[in-house]
């Protein structure tokens, strides 16, 4: 019950944020406004203690099934014709993380093994642990990467602003469909009904908890999203959420990452804080690059294209991608290789440069 009572205390306080954020009309107010307020919380000693794991868990497995409903008869096809570009996106996404590492080792006093982690774009938890097992200094790691997380949440918005007016619209073709729709065919799907919605928290928590005990990174949306799409593909249905329900998960989402953001972390930010805004306008700047050269070899917009190479984090990108018209599914395909990529193959590259 305490438990309860605490983490009520610290959505209060993350909800008083979100409607702060909202009044002020910054992008994603329901998570940035949320992870400010927490984080000042935390920071000032007052976050109370409660289980984390269990609210964190059906935050992302709640995403999971708000992407989940974009799965359908098509979904394979649309797999097949965007898999070299997910490749190259996931690639680039390595070249990326080792220049952002170069540019900490050579902005600050970490060792390059710290710096050349610290830079890559993704798994927080993941690389902290790697560079722990390294030697490597884990207060830095985390600062850098928690850093340019909240960098790259807040410059989405804006970059997305100013390159969406810059780059012009591809015209759509006819033989070839836009990568980020999913060609609907001739499926016939109806809505679910009152009872189809109890079923479905049943089994996004089976597929997120199935994918976490297989180890797949941030498997816990993964599998709510794959479990939850098979689900209405066998139904032949399709399901929706209310806007207050995104704001919910955001909010959620956003208490778990300022449990990360403490005192400690705060105390070497002067020491840290021009390597961390370098390091990361190099890594937005390499994104962007990448985002570009994908525009001009495939059909996906410019939109679309920056969002899948973005440095921010999956759910926060798949949430972002609805409010700027782009496919949620696609974004988050392209997000969840690359976060794949990074967790299986930078650490053999730190080891291979050191």
């Amino acid at each position: 019950m305490d438990h309860l009572i605490n983490f009520s205390f610290v959505f209060l306080v993350g909800f008083l944020g979100f409607l702060l954020f909202l009044k002020l009309g910054t992008p994603v107010p329901g998570f940035l406004g949320s992870l400010f307020a927490v984080s000042i919380l935390n920071v000032a000693g007052y976050y109370p203690e409660f289980s984390i794991y269990i609210f964190s868990f059906l935050a992302q497995a709640a995403v999971g099934v708000m992407i989940g409903r974009q799965i359908n008869c098509g979904f394979l096809f649309h797999l097949r014709h965007i898999a070299p570009s997910v490749m190259f996106a996931s690639g680039g996404a390595l070249l990326v993380s080792l220049v952002t590492g170069l540019s900490i080792y050579l902005l600050s006093d970490a060792s390059l093994s710290t710096s050349v982690i610290a830079g890559a774009m993704g798994g927080i938890a993941e690389m902290t642990t790697f560079g722990m097992s390294m030697g490597a200094d884990p207060m830095v790691i985390l600062f850098m990467l928690l850093f340019r997380f909240i960098f790259a949440v807040i410059s989405s918005y804006w970059v997305l602003r100013l390159i969406s007016r810059l780059v012009p619209n591809k015209a759509a073709s006819a033989a070839h469909p836009p990568a980020h729709s999913i060609p609907a065919h001739s499926i016939n799907e109806s809505g679910f009904r009152v009872r189809d919605y109890f079923l479905l928290p049943v089994v996004a928590i089976a597929g997120g908890m199935l994918f976490r005990v297989l180890g797949v990174p941030n498997g816990i949306m993964l599998g709510a999203m794959l479990s939850c799409g098979a689900l209405a593909v066998c139904l032949r249905k399709t399901y929706q959420f209310e806007q207050s329900a995104r704001h919910v998960v955001l909010i959620v989402l956003a208490l778990v990452i300022a449990r990360h953001i403490t005192a400690d972390v705060v105390a070497v930010l002067p020491r840290l804080i021009v390597p961390g805004l370098v390091s990361s306008i190099v890594a937005l700047t390499g994104t962007v690059l990448l985002a570009l050269a994908l525009y001009k070899a495939t059909d996906m917009d410019i939109v679309t294209c920056v969002l899948c190479t973005s440095p921010a984090g999956l759910s926060q990108i798949a949430f972002l991608s609805e409010e700027m018209g782009a496919n949620p599914l696609t974004t988050s395909i392209f997000q969840a290789c690359r976060l794949l990529s990074i967790i299986a193959f930078y650490p053999w590259l730190v080891i291979a440069l050191l």
